[in-house]
């Protein structure tokens, strides 16, 4: 009896060693992508804004868990877009204005898809275009478990 305990706590120490944290991407009741959460792993968010109609790019990094914002990209500025020095670095490169150090942080992502606003997420080095794969209004999860 000592045996097999001992062979159990030995199998769960090495589930908890071996257990590699993942990132999920879908619906409620469908997946697109499970994919290891590496530390540090680079997820970006594309799309047009619903008013400006002007694309706009945030890029966010797995670090702890979360998932934080370090920047935010966009062509025009307006209802919904940053623009408080308190948010970070503000600054202009050619036609973008650019964001950098936001660094807010997110336990898991809610996003939907929208007329018109062409949603993608760059994730693992892998483009995802929501807006093909799911009706306009669709809430998309990105979460890690």
């Amino acid at each position: 009896m000592k045996k097999i305990f001992l062979a159990v706590i030995a199998l769960l120490i090495l589930f908890f060693i071996a257990y590699q944290p993942k990132i999920y991407v879908g619906t409620e009741k469908s997946s697109i992508a499970v994919i290891n959460a590496e530390e540090n792993l680079p997820l970006t968010i594309k799309f047009i804004h619903s008013v400006q109609k002007t694309p706009v790019i945030e890029e966010l990094e797995y670090k702890n868990g979360e998932f934080v914002l370090l920047r935010t990209k966009y062509k025009s500025q307006g209802v919904g877009l940053p623009f408080d020095a308190a948010d970070g670095k503000f600054y202009r490169d050619g036609d973008w204005f650019i964001f950098d150090d936001m660094n807010r942080r997110f336990k898991n992502l809610e996003l939907r898809t929208g007329k018109g606003t062409q949603l993608k997420i760059i994730l693992d080095g892998r483009e995802y275009e929501l807006y093909k794969l799911f009706p306009v209004g669709t809430k998309i999860i990105v979460r890690s478990f």
